[in-house]
């Protein structure tokens, strides 16, 4: 994969400037700065500008039918696929939605009723679909669509060619929503509407969380999407949904932890919503499908839902873990996760800001922030990304940016401090040196190897399985095939693993041999039965398993429990011993040995 490439757009904006978008073709940048960015904004308000990324040329799009400069602020830009139309938010006393065509400069309002009167209430956090001809909106109005008497914000789709206006926040019957609703979006054709709402009333047997709904305009019908892949209801709340292209895929973000098995950080993650399938996946997890510990957000997805660009605090990838947010895209085919946005100084945080990512999923907008000033970042992925191809990639000299696909992949560094992410697979980083002139070390933001003679610098390696030096090969997946067949090996043994014997069982477990399998031939052999004996009754095996593997006596709880288990034929001694091994408990009591590398002799069979 080539490097990942970056270019400012506009630099020096404003702290209050907010809400970049890239049209789905790629081409133009839309946002909102309160800098005169050319001679023609003379006034000191928030304006609306329009960035051809091909030619360079730069337009002030807030502007009347007649080209005059408009007298109150603007904000909330979006823009349609091929960015001849943009919809934003005009802040004078009263606030609308405003519609403007960059081909022949026309202007109009977007938040009005079908006869054309406009609303008396505010209306704002507009979004235009994909083909330009509808928006969707948020008001407080009353008067845009039948009657609305609930005193809440509510989801107005208005159709730009015939004029026609929907409430959208409704149930299937047409019932009012019982509280408001806020962050929607919209399908590329309009016929779908995505937002979040508090309310209860919408869906039968809804809780008290913040849900994420779906209305099919063309029919009247509502569905809540913010549910597992068996369509229970999230048991936190979900917001900020965005639309694949054809409208069949939704991504958002959610607390929830009931959405997918294993989610456990206690952080918001990003999911994606298959409405063909109701398949729940969550996103905001790294290469090989680990899950971050900081909260991910303002998810965009690509026009065919292979790609989900998202913001996120977590360390996912090499040379991260700084805490601050960052930029990043995933390919939910094959889990190919890059970082977009370059570290900086100590104060700079990324973020996507929602519907900036391209059709294509590969490139984006994001707005960066050092210290009190924004500058508009234009991300393009390097070529190869998502490839499931195994690669040989080297480096040079110099500090290098290594990003790997996700196949399995030898990655020579070269020289220099380089960032190496071994994406999915099973990676090997090769070094020049013996194994004494380095060191490894595991942090936040990756596994450190420093060489100590200074010709290999100090790299920062994340996704990357083994380390091969010259004279010696180092395991680094603690929590894959190595870190199970090590904790194996010291269950079985009582002792620390020899290079030859973990690196033969490293093999066969490479190769998918699983890990109750492994156990059971390690019981079987002369050495395990030293140490537990020869057909130890269920009782005994259990006293040894808590000696040997999590050196104590057993609690009468959890001896209970394991001896119901064996005696019952739920699981055999072996079975049990792997649990051991696996638990919690003996995790935390190796790690210290474990997280710095595995030494192994790898298995030429």
């Amino acid at each position: 994969m080539q490097a990942n490439t970056t270019t400012v757009i506009q630099s020096g904006l404003a702290t209050t400037d907010i809400g970049p978008r890239l049209s789905a073709n790629g081409r133009y940048a839309a946002f909102a700065t309160t800098q005169s960015l050319l001679p023609a904004d003379t006034a000191a308000i928030a304006d609306i500008y329009v960035k051809d990324l091909q030619t360079g040329a730069l337009t002030l799009a807030s502007t009347a039918s007649n080209g005059g400069l408009l007298t109150a602020a603007s904000s909330g830009v979006s823009v349609s696929n091929d960015g001849n139309t943009i919809v934003f938010q005009n802040n004078g006393t009263h606030v609308g939605v405003m519609v403007k065509n960059l081909v022949n400069g026309a202007l109009g309002s977007a938040s009005t009723n079908a006869a054309g009167v406009e609303s008396n209430g505010h209306s704002y956090n507009a979004v235009l679909a994909g083909n330009g001809g509808h928006v969707a909106f948020l008001s407080k109005a009353t008067n845009l669509a039948g009657t609305d008497s609930n005193g809440f914000d509510d989801v107005y789709v208005k159709n730009l060619q015939s004029g026609a206006v929907v409430n959208a926040s409704t149930t299937a019957a047409g019932a009012q929503a019982n509280a408001p609703s806020s962050e929607l979006n919209i399908s590329a054709d309009g016929r779908y509407v995505a937002f979040t709402s508090y309310a209860d009333n919408l869906v039968a047997n809804d809780n008290s969380n913040a849900d994420i709904f779906l209305k099919d305009l063309a029919n009247g019908n509502l569905i809540r999407i913010s549910t597992d892949s068996n369509g229970a209801a999230a048991n936190g709340n979900s917001d900020h949904a965005s639309f694949s292209a054809d409208g069949r895929y939704v991504v958002f973000s959610s607390s929830a932890s009931n959405l997918v098995a294993g989610d456990t950080n206690g952080v918001r993650d990003v999911f994606r919503k298959d409405l063909v399938t109701g398949q729940t996946v969550r996103v905001s997890v790294n290469a090989d499908g680990g899950q971050g510990g900081g909260e991910a957000a303002d998810a965009s997805i690509s026009a065919d839902g292979r790609y989900v660009a998202f913001s996120s605090a977590s360390n996912l990838t090499a040379g991260d873990g700084d805490g601050k947010v960052d930029v990043f895209i995933k390919d939910v085919l094959t889990g190919a996760l890059t970082r977009v946005s370059q570290n900086g100084g100590t104060t700079q945080f990324n973020y996507l800001e929602g519907n900036a990512l391209a059709g294509n999923g590969l490139e984006l907008l994001y707005t960066s922030i050092t210290g009190g000033t924004r500058a508009l970042v234009h991300a393009k992925v390097g070529a190869g990304f998502g490839s499931t191809t195994g690669e040989t990639l080297s480096g040079t000299a110099g500090a290098d940016v290594i990003n790997a696909n996700q196949g399995a992949d030898t990655i020579t560094g070269q020289g220099g401090n380089d960032v190496i992410d071994g994406g999915g697979g099973l990676d090997t980083a090769v070094y020049l040196g013996a194994r004494a002139n380095y060191t490894i070390t595991a942090t936040a933001a990756g596994t450190v190897i420093a060489n100590t003679s200074g010709g290999d610098g100090t790299d920062t390696l994340a996704n990357v399985e083994r380390v091969h030096f010259a004279n010696a090969d180092v395991a680094l997946d603690v929590n894959g095939t190595a870190g199970v067949a090590y904790r194996l090996y010291q269950a079985a043994y009582d002792r620390v693993p020899d290079a030859a014997g973990l690196g033969y069982w490293i093999k066969q477990m490479d190769n998918g041999l699983g890990r109750f399998d492994v156990a059971g031939h390690f019981m079987a052999g002369a050495e395990a039965q030293s140490v537990y004996g020869v057909n130890p009754s269920n009782d005994t095996a259990l006293n040894l398993f808590y000696n040997h593997v999590l050196h104590r006596n057993a609690d009468s709880a959890g001896f209970a429990y394991w001896l119901n288990v064996l005696d019952s034929h739920i699981a055999t001694q072996s079975q049990v011993l792997a649990s051991f091994a696996e638990s919690a408990e003996n995790q935390a009591a190796l790690i210290g040995t474990m997280q710095n590398g595995m030494t192994y002799v790898p298995w030429a069979g």
